[in-house]
């Protein structure tokens, strides 16, 4: 997680889903060859996961146009409103998609650890700032 928020701060991509705002490429195949969204989003709502699909009758292409998996794809879009406006927003990415899941706004809220997010990524950006190091996102708080 620490080398994605240096990577993301200095404006690279990350290489984990549960950072930054570079479309997820993962998807979970079973062994009976059905395929579910992340399974992490069992622990949101029953069913999150579940797509109905599998790769006897559908492609890859197929599955990654799925609706479940589409808000994914769509960025700083697919955010609530107050994650769209905050400076750290290129790096957090609104935070992992089960940490901002409510029954009323879907995935469109803050995520549960977003104090916490901001504190550890404005910590990382300030101590790569010490070091001379150039960091892409600003460090401002969010309004």
């Amino acid at each position: 997680m620490l080398e994605d928020i240096v990577a993301l701060s200095s404006g690279v991509q990350g290489s984990v889903e549960t950072l930054g705002l570079a479309p997820p490429t993962s998807v979970v195949i079973e062994s009976n060859g059905t395929v579910e969204g992340v399974d992490t989003l069992r622990s949101v709502a029953e069913g999150a996961s579940w797509l109905g699909l599998d790769l006897l009758s559908q492609s890859f292409d197929e599955v990654m146009r799925h609706p479940k998996l589409l808000h994914r794809h769509t960025g700083r879009a697919a955010l609530a409103e107050r994650c769209q406006r905050c400076p750290l927003v290129e790096v957090c990415g609104g935070g992992y998609l089960p940490h901002r899941f409510s029954t009323i706004r879907d995935y469109r809220n803050p995520s549960v650890y977003c104090a916490d997010l901001q504190h550890l990524i404005r910590h990382v950006q300030d101590s790569l700032s010490h070091h001379g190091w150039s960091v892409h996102a600003p460090a401002a708080p969010s309004p």
